[in-house]
């Protein structure tokens, strides 16, 4: 539980947790959210069950608080399902490895720098996990009507999750019984529905047209040909750690390491082919690589089963040496973590008499090489520490440091070894000097949201926090992108943001109408993003946007354009009203701006440069500062 509440920290409503509070709010006000971009064209929301529950818990909770309890909801889920997959996959002490390295050790798959399984924010990614990983245990105890059923409430979840594991669970049950293989037939109604042109199985032989296309591929991480290093090599190191637990554990485990290792196979195969070579409309929208979040958890668990069976064999060399590649693999290297696992499948013939003196020498070097990576990432860390002002609350420092693979499973291990191995009164030391106080600690600071994440949380539907009333239905464009601040805060349709594109490879509509909006409002968010990239200047409240960018983002033309603006700069003109904020840093106060289109075009015409009058960048003091919250 220590481990759980450490490692998935939660940080608020971020990321694409944002999206889900819009899908929520869009169930619960229809009429209101009905108009923003994002839900005009229709959106995952009509795909998952979990828009509708969060539309129900808002009638009793606010968002903010639905969100948190949500969060840990879906991590407790996470937990307790995966403690119950590996009881019936793994011999007794064997499965508790697993279970903290799945808690503890990186979590990412895909592009790395997007997504990771049991997520510490709201989506229905992680619910759906855990309902699979509940079918996988059921599987494996032989209840095949009881995992179908935990499977179906997966898939209502998330679909593509769901799919993900159903492919990885359909391996393993082709090898128990060959039957299974009629589910191929399955493939037939959907063809036939897709030549019937009925959504979205038309899209099984469509490919979206050039410019849609282009918008498509911006979402890269859609294109396996098109992730980076590190999620390739993320790639790479599961299918090896699979590969190891299919040839070297020889346990019933083994067997699901083979079925996720074909399954990971079958993901990414049917993705080069159907969505990166072919296009097509559907398989892009399914995202077959999403396979790989089940298979990197069987390969997170077969990293620890091995470790396990180096350490009762007490080959520590060995056991150093797939930490060490372990840490390579996951982002400290191109190509280095490739030797090691060459040194790795060598190391029973390069170790055996008379060569058996070089296993402590070895094991010397790889704790060095280790000691050395450590010490270069506390240097970063420290340094990244520092530039935050050396504060918890804005830079998690502590939390850093142990993300550190070899620390972040190597700790509780080594805690776990010194229980088993201590008679009563120490192991009553241990729990009341460790566990308890550890647990204690990760519960305090389980949440580790901003100031000024807690500041817009903390203003949910605060529709006057720049002391003005909009107009209902008004479009609010906020600028750098904050789609918390106009569908939380304000509780209006946002007008434009990038994150809202999370939708295009599903509807042709959301992507027309977002490449209307983009044009519109690019000139002022390429300013905008200009003036933050000078720091002095953009704390002095020195930046400025010209004329024609302004002129761009609000005259009437064929495309709508945004009511109002929400900027964390100053124009020429004046504002409507400010909203202050005193992050990220006490000393260093946030200022957002609410500008009215149709104001800024009749000063603009007018000629008249008016000062903006409000004592906005001075110490805050006088009739705004009642705004601070």
């Amino acid at each position: 539980m220590a481990a759980l509440l450490y490692f998935r920290r939660y940080f608020g409503i971020y990321h694409d947790s944002i999206l889900y509070l819009g899908q929520g709010l869009m169930t619960r006000w229809p009429s209101i959210y009905g108009q923003d971009m994002f839900f005009q064209h229709g959106s995952q929301t009509d795909y998952s069950v979990l828009p509708l529950l969060l539309g129900k818990a808002f009638g009793v909770w606010t968002p903010p608080v639905a969100f948190m309890w949500g969060t840990l909801a879906s991590l407790l889920l996470f937990w307790a399902a995966s403690w119950y997959a590996l009881r019936a996959l793994m011999p007794a002490r064997q499965r508790y490895w697993a279970w903290l390295a799945t808690l503890c050790l990186p979590a990412m798959y895909g592009v790395v720098s997007i997504f990771s399984y049991n997520e510490k924010f709201l989506t229905a990614r992680p619910l759906a996990e855990g309902c699979s990983l509940l079918a996988v245990g059921m599987f494996a105890r032989g209840w095949t009507w009881r995992a179908l059923l935990a499977l179906a409430a997966a898939a209502a979840f998330h679909p593509l999750q769901a799919l993900g594991a159903a492919a990885i669970l359909w391996v393993w049950l082709v090898f128990r019984d060959r039957r299974w293989m009629h589910a191929t037939w399955l493939a037939v109604p959907t063809m036939l529905l897709a030549v019937a042109g009925i959504a979205p199985f038309d899209g099984l032989f469509r490919r979206p047209d050039p410019e849609w296309m282009a918008a498509i591929h911006e979402s890269y991480h859609l294109f396996v040909t098109r992730w980076d290093l590190n999620s390739l090599k993320a790639l790479g190191f599961d299918v090896v750690l699979l590969a190891f637990g299919w040839r070297l554990l020889g346990t019933e485990f083994s067997q699901w390491c083979r079925a996720a290792l074909i399954g990971l196979g079958l993901g990414i195969g049917a993705n080069l082919v159907l969505v990166d070579w072919l296009e097509l409309i559907l398989p892009v929208s399914l995202q077959p690589w999403r396979v790989q979040w089940l298979a990197h958890w069987f390969a997170i668990a077969a990293l620890a089963a091995l470790l396990f069976r180096d350490m009762q064999a007490r080959d520590y060399g060995r056991i150093l040496l797939l930490v060490l590649a372990a840490q390579l693999a996951w982002g400290e290297t191109a190509v280095g973590w490739v030797g090691m696992i060459l040194l790795y499948i060598a190391w029973p013939r390069l170790v055996q008499p008379p060569r058996a003196h070089l296993r402590p020498l070895l094991a010397c070097v790889f704790a060095l090489m280790l000691a050395f990576l450590l010490a270069n990432h506390l240097v970063d860390e420290l340094q990244r520490f520092g530039e935050a002002g050396y504060r918890l609350d804005a830079y998690a420092f502590d939390l850093r440091i142990l993300v550190f693979p070899a620390l972040a499973l190597g700790l509780p291990l080594l805690g776990l070894l010194a229980w088993e191995r201590s008679g009563l009164k120490l192991r009553l030391a241990i729990l009341v000097a460790g566990v308890v106080p550890l647990l204690a600690w990760s519960a305090w600071t389980w949440d580790g949201r901003t100031a000024m994440m807690r500041q817009f949380e903390n203003s949910a539907f605060r529709e006057d926090v720049f002391g003005v009333m909009l107009p209902n239905g008004a479009q609010v464009f906020w600028e750098p992108e904050a789609l918390v601040g106009s569908w939380l805060v304000l509780q209006r349709p946002n007008y434009f943001s990038p994150s809202q594109l999370a939708g295009q490879m599903f509807n042709r509509g959301t992507f027309v109408v977002g490449r209307e909006r983009r044009t519109r409002m690019q000139p002022l968010m390429d300013e905008g993003a200009r003036c933050r990239r000078d720091p002095a200047a953009f704390v002095a409240g020195q930046c400025q946007i010209s004329e024609a960018a302004l002129h761009a983002a609000c005259e009437p033309g064929t495309t709508r354009a945004p009511d109002y603006l929400a900027l964390s700069y100053p124009l020429r003109y004046p504002a409507l009203g400010i909203w202050l904020f005193d992050a990220p840093q006490p000393a260093q106060r946030l200022i957002y701006r609410l500008y009215g289109c149709a104001e800024l075009m009749q000063l603009m015409e007018a000629g008249n440069d008016v000062a903006d009058g409000h004592p906005d960048t001075t110490d805050a003091t006088g009739p705004f500062d009642a705004i601070r919250h």
